[in-house]
């Protein structure tokens, strides 16, 4: 029987869902350019993209964002849990209790495509509520639930409590496009897995938050927006990197999985975007230091195959969108449950129960002693 440490090369499921083509470092969804979608889609119609299998016609993303609108506020008792958290608790973890708290209540007797979708659209509607209101929360404010045109402009606007500007509201937009969806990622394997055992849509889309929690994963945006600010200025970088090479630090933003020939294909939207920012902000010490860092580790590593990830210039965006670091990663989640929700319902129609085996490794034929026999 084949082993393969970390499931690496093994194909899951077959998917009409994401490509990933490494060679022509280009990503598609649902055999669309996302380059192309980052430049002149929204969030809504690259989840309903998605999910439902195809672009939708304007009175569709009309009605579906509608949808999400009316469902972002959570249930009363996930407010009441929010309120309750102690204010030093993780956002992930707020975010991850109030997701499962969800179910509550709720018969979930019905699994048909329909029921699971509609939990799964609830979940990724009240994402950014949840993430953004717990900021509040734990600074001492109030929730608030202002009307908004998407899930970009209402995260900022509840986070920020004000207006953001034109060019903040399309970064976080764009963001949330480009991180939606990652083909079979671990925290997609996540989802489905749980999902497989005919779970419902709230516990297979918790337990994909526990997973994007790990610095392997998600995790990883949050230590690179650290680096950058430990790093502070430009003229800093090549001392902070050799020193960490030295010591045999891994350095955030750099490296992955399947990107080995390359940089990640969509760091060519993100750096855009942070530049843009940038400007606008009067500040460009955060977009320099990451400049200078993609340029660096690319002339110590790249010839191992280390090339710059998407975390690199996500963080630097976060940044000039005013979240707090730890928020990062919320703001990943709130993204990315889109692809979560279509690859549960994709792998559901062809259901087969996920149980792997392993290759035993330890003794045989020990001999039961006694307890007091014991020395």
């Amino acid at each position: 029987m084949a082993y393969s440490p970390g499931l690496e090369g093994v194909v899951v499921k077959e998917s009409e869902i994401c490509l990933i083509d490494v060679e022509n470092s280009k990503i598609y969804y649902r055999g669309y350019d996302l380059e192309e979608l980052a430049e002149k889609s929204t969030f809504e119609e690259a989840a309903y993209l998605l999910i439902y299998g195809r672009l939708p016609k304007a009175s569709e993303l009309a009605e579906f964002k509608r949808l999400l609108a009316s469902m972002r506020r959570p249930p009363d008792h996930v407010i009441s849990i929010m309120r309750s958290a102690p204010r030093s608790a993780e956002p992930i973890d707020v975010l991850r209790t109030a997701v499962s708290a969800m179910a509550l209540g709720e018969d979930l007797s019905d699994r048909s495509r329909e029921a699971e979708l509609r939990r799964g659209l609830a979940v990724m509607a009240a994402m950014p509520y949840v993430a953004a209101n717990w900021d509040r929360i734990r600074r001492g404010l109030d929730v608030v639930d202002p009307p908004a045109d998407g899930q970009a402009e209402y995260f900022l606007k509840v986070l920020r409590g004000g207006e953001p500007t034109p060019l903040q509201i399309r970064a976080m937009d764009v963001m949330m496009v480009v991180y939606a969806e990652h083909s079979m990622n671990n925290s997609s394997f996540t989802a489905v897995s749980v999902a497989s055992t005919l779970s419902d849509m709230y516990a297979a889309l918790t337990a994909a938050l526990a997973s994007l929690k790990g610095p392997l994963h998600g995790g990883a945006n949050v230590d690179a927006a650290r680096m950058i600010e430990e790093i502070g200025s430009p003229e800093r970088v090549e001392r902070w990197v050799d020193s960490a090479l030295a010591s045999g630090r891994r350095i955030p933003g750099f490296g992955h999985r399947i990107y080995k020939r390359g940089p990640d294909p969509r760091l060519k939207v993100l750096r855009r975007l942070a530049e843009a920012l940038a400007k606008e902000s009067g500040d460009s010490r955060p977009y320099e230091v990451a400049r200078r860092l993609e340029e660096y580790v690319h002339s110590k590593l790249s010839g191992k195959g280390i090339f710059a990830n998407t975390d690199l210039y996500a963080s630097v965006i976060f940044k000039y969108l005013g979240l707090p670091t730890d928020l990062n990663l919320p703001a990943f989640a709130m993204s990315r449950v889109a692809g979560w929700i279509a690859h549960v319902l994709e792998y559901r129609a062809r259901n087969r129960l996920i149980r792997p085996t392993e290759k035993y490794v330890g003794p045989v034929g020990l001999r039961y002693i006694p307890l007091a026999e014991r020395r």
